[in-house]
């Protein structure tokens, strides 16, 4: 195994080719993907809003909608800003209107839980941080470093900040920090797919 994580689409071509055979299902989900890579494009690149994949999307059939809606839940990471989680949000509620059946209270609540865990993580980064630096300014030896320059050494008098970004504790802390909430949100995430079906 090469390590790769297989697209829907890699999946049913690689199973067509051993069986000869895509199910309506299969087809109808390349179909789709390929109509909605255009789209998808310029909602990314902003240049369409929420309103307009609403726009481009009414009238589609609900396959369509639900693999938009995918789409979009699929590129909802930890590290997104505010203003592209915010977006991604908007785009997944616009398109959750077109629908007949409407799962608006819930999908607003998984999305909005994902806010909170976003926040509830900058907040815990930005105290540890904070905790670290204090903790530096508090021993002036460590941000002392002796440096080779060529064939003598030198003294060097670091900023918190530089003796942070090197600090194999604070490398530890952001992993783990890092693993903790991507698991979070791929709860939630897992969570948001069943219930735009």
């Amino acid at each position: 195994m090469d390590g790769k994580i297989k697209t829907a689409i890699e999946i049913a071509m690689e199973k067509a080719s051993m069986i000869g055979e895509l199910t309506p299902e299969e087809k109808e989900k390349i179909e789709n993907v390929k109509k909605l890579k255009p789209l998808m494009a310029k909602f990314y690149k902003g240049k369409i809003s929420a309103d307009g994949l609403w726009k481009s999307l009414k009238g589609s059939k609900l396959s369509l909608l639900k693999e938009a809606q995918l789409n979009l839940i699929e590129s909802i990471r930890l590290g997104n800003s505010h203003a592209e989680f915010e977006k991604r949000k908007k785009g997944i509620l616009a398109i959750e209107a077109l629908k007949e059946n409407q799962n608006m209270p819930i999908i607003e609540q998984d999305l909005n839980f994902i806010v909170d865990l976003q926040k509830r993580a900058k907040e815990e980064k930005e105290q540890a941080y904070s905790s670290f630096k204090t903790s530096i300014e508090r021993n002036p030896q460590a941000m002392i470093r002796t440096v080779n320059q060529g064939n003598s050494k030198a003294v060097v008098k670091l900023s918190a900040e530089d003796v942070i970004k090197q600090s194999p504790q604070w490398k530890q802390f952001l992993a783990e920090h890092e693993k903790k909430y991507s698991q979070e949100i791929a709860k939630i995430i897992e969570k948001l797919k069943i219930n735009i079906k």
